[in-house]
């Protein structure tokens, strides 16, 4: 733990002693040596760090594979996963995939692609960046909550740039900074919300989505991931932010304690994002709540087939991982999907509960 907070502490010196609290998570995060992510150090499951959907339940992936056989009957193409994990989810998908259909992963870091090659061997085809172009889905769930983002605090009516700066005794402490006059300035100034506030930006995950509707010709982009509209991302309840620190099923909120070794994420702007796929030339496809997408999706369905061929304990292990999926004290509320379309059909995710008019 000492180790990997001393490294980081070093990277920061070298920088020249502070950092914008985004480059901080760079280090954090994904440096390939003592990043949480970058050095595989993540573990994923019941018995890791956090559970994600794909590993809760076989179900969400199902459900995944059936939309994209969707969009892949009617627009051709392939399925293209960012940031794919332990590989859970191309697992199931790729069970159920259209024939004709290629499976890519773009994955960033090298320790977790090892791990997908060993559960996924020959299955899939790795990539190192984003193609020119593509066709078919791109999905990336559980990413833009990993991607480093910018932190925000208002003082004397003025919003400061968060960053952290590493102190002569070996401590890493918050030093604030008059934020630049850009665009994110400007979105906080316009939420007139009270001293002392605290929040976060992620202009890093806003351009990937633009990029991502950019590249697409035909087809769709499937995002998933916790957050809120902006109206209820920025409330005025919600005054220390959304920033939370996961490791080994804990929470805490102290992103400068033991970095490298557990994860620190933020909620999604879902308006931000909604507004980035349609800077990329996108149609906005839907926003709905996980539950809502996995029902009208057609997880009832599975369960009834199951119920009808498992017996009755694996069958109440496959009920009691859906119940966490859709209920709404669990995931089924928190999780959003939103989805992105070009030169493709209504996407059968976003039939009920769509949630567009409260971007």
């Amino acid at each position: 733990m000492f180790m990997n907070t001393g490294a980081i502490h070093a990277l920061i010196l070298q920088s020249g002693g502070w950092v914008p609290f985004a480059r901080y998570l760079e280090l954090a995060l994904h440096h390939e040596q003592v990043g949480f992510y970058g050095s595989g150090r993540v573990k994923f499951g019941a018995g890791g760090d956090f559970i994600t959907a794909p590993c809760l339940s076989p179900l969400f992936g199902r459900v995944l594979a059936r939309q994209s056989a969707q969009i892949i009957n009617a627009c051709g193409g392939d399925i293209l996963e960012l940031g794919a994990g332990d590989g859970h989810l191309a697992a199931t998908i790729i069970e159920s995939m259209p024939a004709q259909c290629r499976y890519f992963i773009l994955e960033t870091s090298a320790a977790l692609r090892v791990r997908q090659k060993e559960k996924l061997s020959d299955k899939v085809q790795w990539l190192d960046e984003l193609p020119d172009s593509f066709n078919g889905v791109i999905i990336a769930n559980e990413v833009l909550d990993a991607i480093p983002f910018s932190l925000f605090i208002k003082r004397g009516g003025e919003w400061q740039l968060r960053g952290v700066q590493a102190e002569s005794d070996g401590a890493l402490i918050f030093r604030d900074t008059i934020a630049p006059d850009d665009f994110m300035r400007q979105r906080l100034q316009e939420m007139e919300l009270s001293d002392n506030y605290q929040t976060e930006i992620s202009p890093a995950a806003e351009a990937l989505t633009r990029t991502l509707c950019q590249i697409l010709q035909r087809g769709a982009v499937i995002i998933a991931d916790y957050g809120f509209g902006r109206a209820e991302y920025y409330h005025e309840q919600r005054s220390g932010g959304t920033m939370m620190c996961h490791r080994a099923q804990l929470s805490d909120d102290n992103p400068l304690e033991s970095p490298g070794d557990k994860d620190i994420t933020t909620h999604i702007d879902f308006t931000a994002i909604a507004d980035a796929g349609l800077d990329g030339g996108a149609e906005l496809a839907g926003y709905t709540t996980q539950a809502h997408f996995l029902i009208n999706g057609g997880i009832t369905d599975d369960l009834q087939q199951a119920s009808e061929t498992l017996g009755t304990i694996d069958y109440a292990k496959l009920a009691s991982g859906a119940q966490k999926l859709l209920a709404p004290h669990e995931m089924g509320e928190l999780f959003k999907f939103i989805a992105f379309i070009k030169n493709a059909p209504s996407l059968i995710g976003f039939t009920e509960g769509d949630r567009k008019r409260q971007l």
